[in-house]
């Protein structure tokens, strides 16, 4: 049996009118976590029935790496750009964790 890639889907909704300044901080991140070691790549996406809604995607080669980049300082300086102020919706924050089967 092959390897199949972990990914970790985080989705949260802004709840105070920010979403283009989270949209904005997200384009302008500053790739942290490219570097870190199983990374493999990150899609931000939102649904167009919900613009507020952001999900993260990563994509990972296991399950520890992304545990390692996710209590890692890294992954705290990563969140540094989030725009002051912003709210989200109560209970929006989700973290669902995946197997990656086919593509």
């Amino acid at each position: 049996m092959g390897c199949r890639m972990f990914i970790a889907l985080s989705q949260f909704t802004i709840a105070n009118n920010m979403t283009e300044e989270v949209k904005d901080a997200f384009i302008k991140r500053p790739h942290l976590v490219e570097d870190a070691p199983g990374f493999l790549r990150l899609e931000v996406i939102s649904p167009l029935d919900n613009k507020d809604e952001i999900w993260l995607l990563t994509y990972w080669r296991d399950q520890d790496s992304f545990k390692v980049w996710h209590h890692s300082h890294l992954y705290h300086d990563s969140h540094k750009g989030i725009p002051r102020g912003l709210k989200l919706v109560p209970k929006s924050v989700r973290l669902r964790f995946f197997e990656h089967i086919s593509s």
